[in-house]
């Protein structure tokens, strides 16, 4: 079994897969359940949100390591099965960037110690453009999918994960330089008759999340529907035919990563690994298997996607007229300098230059057809339907706003009481779209979940004020 992931999905436009094989099929319902890597990668390697799992987060576990036996890694390797994890760009691993790291090796293959040494911790990546994404004379990306190739030739069952980010991650306009070396990859896949009997997943774990691309509206969709592609084993279609029907009937249903890990699972014939866990009020799992029927009129609720990262939801422009604009858009502001509030000794507070759009999120059926919805941090808040109350207690806004120094561009969803009059709004709904840089290099060590709002005092003379 081999997983591919690059961090934004030109391969899946640039390459036509079905030059690969016949069955490769794209999901393009395919919706992210939270912001850049991690929200990605942990519910499709463990059934679970970070939330769900035992604490290990820098933040509020500083001396908590991440237990692997929680890992699908050691989970299979119980079932027999060999494993490798291949990941580039140790100084900012899924599992270290916001984490403390691994009690253990997770995986009997795994790479973190060696690209830590061959990278001087990062540095050679940091020193310029010269031999960054190479290996020796070998680019990095291929030195990966060469381990990859040896990997799938194993007799015995195995499970592999290559998340390579180096060639996409500051530059994403880098990866046509990866083309024919991921088009032969692929052809290996399927000449050496190895898709016979492996399931073959290539995704993205998110779009471009900071670039000019970004700040517009396709940018934004493309951030929260990144690349799925996936190849079911032949011999297991020709076991269980209605497997494949039921994988492109579910190509343009709301699936999520909870999704991906059923699914998997499902392949190996190991359901009992499946995650039942419910949102509460729904009668769907939140992870349901691919290659079953997908109701189509799952929701983003039912799914755990939040309103944020749903691209499901309906947006409706509020006018600036409207006093809710401005209060939207300066309770952001507001919030953004609470959080760095902690480290206001390092940290500036950020200044409200401007606000481009604030959007109120539709009280449709679709949101309102079951009594919960997932929120945030495992919580959730009750709805009811449209037909029983004319106008909730609370409405969904997002705002998109411009803040100094430097031009810091956020988006943040938030609730809005009536009755309060106050806005309620979660760190995990708000996305920085600008790149940050060496803004917050003063505390990225010790906080680094306030990269994305803090700005350094010492780095004030070394930017234009945008006013």
């Amino acid at each position: 079994m081999l997983f591919t992931s690059t961090a934004i999905e030109t391969w899946g436009k640039r390459i036509r897969m079905e030059q690969v094989s016949d069955s490769f099929l794209r999901t393009f319902s395919y919706n992210i359940v939270g912001d850049g890597t991690p929200a990605a990668i942990i519910p499709l390697l463990t059934g679970k949100t970070e939330l769900e799992l035992p604490e290990a987060r820098i933040k509020f576990a500083p001396n908590k390591l991440i237990d692997p036996e929680n890992i699908m890694f050691r989970i299979l390797k119980k079932y027999g099965y060999h494993t490798a994890y291949f990941e580039d760009m140790p100084w900012i691993g899924t599992f270290q960037y916001r984490y403390n790291g691994f009690k253990s090796q997770p995986a009997d293959h795994y790479l973190r110690a060696f690209f830590l040494e061959e990278s001087k911790y990062g540095v050679k990546w940091w020193n310029g453009i010269n031999r960054r994404h190479c290996v020796g004379a070998v680019p990095q990306y291929r030195f990966l999918l060469n381990l990859s190739e040896q990997f799938t030739g194993l007799e015995d069952k195995h499970f592999c994960f290559t998340f390579i980010a180096d060639i996409t991650h500051e530059n994403f306009n880098m990866i046509t330089t990866s083309d024919d070396d991921v088009v032969s990859f692929l052809r290996h896949m399927k000449s050496s008759g190895k898709l016979r009997n492996h399931l073959l997943i290539v995704m993205g774990d998110h779009g471009s999340r900071y670039s000019p691309l970004r700040e517009t509206y396709q940018g934004k969709m493309e951030e929260r529907l990144p690349l799925m592609a996936i190849i079911l084993p032949e011999m297991f279609k020709q076991s269980r035919p209605e497997a494949f029907t039921g994988l492109k009937a579910n190509a343009r249903i709301l699936t999520t990563p909870f999704d991906i890990h059923t699914t998997i699972v499902d392949v190996m014939g190991l359901d009992e690994l499946a995650n039942d866990y419910a949102v509460p009020g729904s009668d769907l799992p939140r992870g349901l298997s691919l290659l079953e029927p997908i109701p189509k009129i799952r929701t983003c609720g039912q799914a755990a996607v939040l309103s944020h990262w749903c691209v499901c939801s309906k947006w409706y422009n509020v006018s600036s007229s409207e006093p809710i604009h401005s209060g939207a858009a300066k309770a952001l502001a507001a919030f953004v300098n609470n959080i760095t509030e902690e480290m206001r000794s390092k940290c500036i507070e950020r200044r409200f230059i401007a606000v481009e759009w604030v959007m109120r999120l539709g009280s449709n059926e679709d949101l309102l057809s079951f009594r919960y919805g997932s929120d945030g941090d495992g919580l959730h808040d009750k709805y009811v339907t449209a037909a029983a109350k004319s106008r909730p207690n609370s409405e969904t806004y997002q705002a998109k706003i411009v803040m100094s120094p430097g031009r810091a561009v956020f988006e943040g969803s938030m609730k809005y009481n009536h009755k309060t009059k106050q806005f309620v709004i979660n760190e995990d709904d708000i996305s920085r779209i600008t790149a940050y840089g060496d803004e917050p290099k003063c505390i990225s060590s010790t906080h680094p979940h306030l990269n994305k709002f803090c700005f350094c005092r010492e780095m004030q003379t070394k930017v234009l004020v945008v006013q």
